[in-house]
């Protein structure tokens, strides 16, 4: 009784949160430290920018499976990932880079036409934009959880993208929001912090979007066929 009294609930739940290894506290600035270390080499590993691809379902395969999850290694799971999907996503970033080159030289195509043309082709520019940044959003999560070919990937996320549109103008949002602020208002903080903190965040709708793709699991709750093993 003594004992009981000495540790009472409401102590031992603050000394818990404040102390404990596993309690809240050290947890959040666990994940916090191993997200900043995730974004510091996902900007590492895109710098020969047809690595792009690869480095994003990398960092959202890593960002699922170890930080939230807590299955092995943040930078361990990141390299090994990587090494997985740079042969898919070089393969997806060099014709996405081209498709935004031609995009790009479309618009400047477009500031020079006549006039009756530009108010037809922009809106055809915006549909394509559109289109490809709703692709984008889910095309590298998805290459990172179904093992299926390049162009089965594009298909797929085009059709998600369609069939969760909410979800995909939220994502595009926020997508918009952070590269606003890494150019604008805090380019240095936020280059090396907000990238796995986007992916973090954006895995909380994304995870429950893709996990209706899954084929059922014989593990308990779907997990062994959501989470990759390795």
């Amino acid at each position: 009784m003594a004992q009981q009294t000495k540790n009472t609930p409401n102590e031992k739940s603050v000394r818990y949160f404040l102390f404990a290894p596993d309690g809240p506290l050290v947890s959040f600035l666990t994940k916090t430290g191993e997200l900043i270390l995730l974004s510091f080499m996902w900007i590492l590993t895109c710098l020969p920018v047809i690595t792009i691809g690869a480095a994003s379902a990398a960092l959202y395969h890593t960002v699922v499976k170890s930080v939230r999850h807590g299955i092995g290694y943040p930078v361990r799971s990141y390299f090994n990932s990587f090494r997985m999907f740079l042969g898919k996503g070089t393969a997806l970033t060099v014709p996405l880079l081209i498709w935004g080159a031609l995009m790009f030289l479309f618009n400047r195509y477009v500031a020079h036409v006549e006039i009756s043309l530009s108010t037809f082709t922009a809106k055809i520019f915006v549909i394509f934009v559109i289109v490809t940044l709703s692709v984008s959003v889910y095309l590298f999560p998805i290459v990172s959880r179904f093992r299926i070919s390049a162009g089965q990937a594009v298909m797929m996320a085009f059709v998600i993208s369609g069939k969760h549109f909410v979800v995909t103008l939220l994502h595009i949002a926020a997508i918009g929001g952070s590269i606003y602020l890494s150019l604008f208002i805090l380019p240095i903080p936020s280059l090396f912090v907000l990238p796995a903190i986007l992916c973090f965040l954006s895995s909380l709708p994304m995870e429950k979007v893709l996990r209706g793709y899954m084929p059922d699991s014989p593990g308990e709750n779907g997990e062994a066929a959501w989470l990759y093993e390795g």
